[in-house]
């Protein structure tokens, strides 16, 4: 199950970032940068792109690793943090690229999650019990951490993969606040579907995401 669910999270990224490096990047001066926002010259605004992203993840893992075992507080401040890339990004780029941008960072946050924490984990441990040692605990609450982050960062992520076709979102004078408003719809509805697997359904989540 996990040899098939780390290929289509690679697969999924790998597809996005050629899309961007081909729609966005190859395309700078058309689709990324507005010069009604922020007058900058295709390298710098390629720069920039590739710097929020891998920025993006560098602080998030940093936080991760920082906050172990406080999950409230670490998703709080894993949401600030985004919502403050997103401010950042609708300052420098278009909407619509900005809008991209968010889920590029969120997008590549899920598959690296994936790649260096819940993979190597589960190998580490299978490993330990392979050799008849009693495995190390903290790849596995290290990989649930990653894993809970990569559930609820799913239906965010999703809208702003199709969020091209909803000009009225990320044309809004406020679009990153609306991407905020978007984001925090699609954790209460995953969390509904979350707890509805568990046979404790909410329905006040999904009132209260529509």
């Amino acid at each position: 199950n996990l040899h098939w669910s780390k290929w289509e999270a690679y697969t999924t990224w790998l597809s996005g970032m050629g899309l961007l490096a081909i729609v966005y990047w190859h395309g700078a001066n058309i689709y990324l940068i507005d010069r009604s926002v922020l007058v900058l010259s295709p390298a710098a605004a390629i720069g920039i792109s590739i710097a929020s992203i891998v920025g993006g993840w560098v602080v998030y893992d940093g936080l991760c690793r920082m906050l172990t075992g406080r999950d409230g507080l670490l998703a709080a401040l894993v949401f600030i943090a985004i919502m403050l890339a997103a401010w950042g990004l609708f300052n420098v780029f278009g909407a619509r690229a900005a809008f991209l941008h968010v889920g590029a960072v969120m997008g590549t946050m899920m598959v690296a999650n994936v790649a260096m924490h819940i993979i190597p984990g589960q190998k580490r441990m299978v490993a330990d019990i392979r050799a008849g040692r009693a495995p190390d605990p903290m790849p596995g609450v290290i990989g649930k951490q990653r894993s809970v982050h990569n559930t609820y960062f799913t239906l965010p992520v999703l809208f702003i993969m199709i969020s091209s076709h909803y000009p009225m979102t990320y044309s809004h004078p406020q679009g990153w606040l609306v991407l905020g408003v978007l984001m925090a719809a699609g954790v209460l509805i995953r969390q509904y579907f979350v707890l509805r697997h568990k046979g404790a359904a909410q329905p006040w989540l999904i009132v209260v995401a529509v």
